[in-house]
């Protein structure tokens, strides 16, 4: 008995295989349980979980997702590892949420080349999803109410296209969440690469309703630190437009303040916090 169970359930891994690498010659990678189910494959439910766990043992797919997988293309097979940039807009899709490629990641693709980890960053709006590593790769998630989606491009992915920030909105997200970037510093080495891509018009006015102004003084603080003066002026002229007070705020957040520390007269920064710039 235990021979022939053994022979059925590889019979029924052929069987959801060969639909696999049947989809994967369409360009189709990247599938569902329930994908599965709505094709009338002749597998129980039982069979149907076993037949998915061996697929990935064998390396034939992974699951970055519950219920969600991804065929591993070729170039991918010796690493056994697809980059989310593969599945992750599919995969939110999947979750039912709006997103964006954030922060470092975000930075990467606007090319700062300089910022790439090992951490997948994205924004997402909706109840919180935990962050973790799922195969090999750490995706981290952000929770942000309202997502400024007209500040958002996409960019074309192997598997199709993916929501990424601009260049001005991973700006002011990296200085917002500086924490998940590495620290002030950190985030300052990212604006000197961001800064080249970066372009402060009037059509950027919207998307500063999103941030509070003391993550826009903090910026604008940062831009004149590291001497791209036009921008500082250009977002300092924006935010003047906003009509959002002016108050004194900390450079570092989370570090304390005293009342003989120096003020920026024009951004009413204190600086709380001495930055240590690398060269790039």
């Amino acid at each position: 008995m235990h021979i022939i169970n053994n022979l059925i359930m590889m019979e029924d891994i052929e069987i959801l295989q060969d639909w696999v690498t049947a989809r994967m010659i369409r360009g189709q990678y990247i599938f569902t349980k329930e994908d599965v189910r709505a094709i009338g494959l002749p597998i129980s439910d039982d069979a149907l979980i076993n037949s998915l766990v061996r697929m990935r043992k064998r390396g034939v797919i992974m699951s970055p997702w519950q219920n969600f997988y991804v065929t591993i293309p070729t170039e991918y097979k010796l690493k056994g590892v697809v980059p989310p940039s593969f599945y992750m807009d599919r995969l939110m899709k999947f979750m039912g949420r709006d997103y964006y490629v954030a922060l470092l990641t975000a930075a990467a693709f606007e090319g700062a080349g300089h910022q790439r980890t090992m951490v997948f960053q994205t924004m997402v709006n909706g109840s919180c999803i935990r962050s973790g590593v799922k195969n090999g790769t750490r995706l981290e998630f952000t929770l942000r109410k309202n997502l400024p989606m007209q500040f958002v491009h996409q960019v074309k992915t192997q598997s199709g296209y993916m929501n990424v920030a601009d260049a001005e909105l991973t700006a002011l997200d990296i200085v917002a969440e500086e924490k998940k970037v590495g620290g002030l510093s950190r985030a300052t080495e990212v604006l000197i690469e961001l800064a080249e891509r970066m372009k402060l018009g009037e059509s950027k006015l919207p998307l500063l309703e999103y941030f509070t102004a003391a993550v826009i003084q903090r910026l604008g603080y940062l831009l004149d630190y590291i001497e791209e003066t036009d921008l500082a002026d250009a977002l300092y002229g924006l935010l003047m437009k906003t009509g959002k007070t002016f108050r004194k705020v900390p450079l570092k957040q989370s570090m304390p303040v005293s009342k003989n520390m120096p003020v920026n007269e024009r951004w009413k920064v204190i600086e709380n916090y001495e930055l240590e710039i690398d060269e790039i």
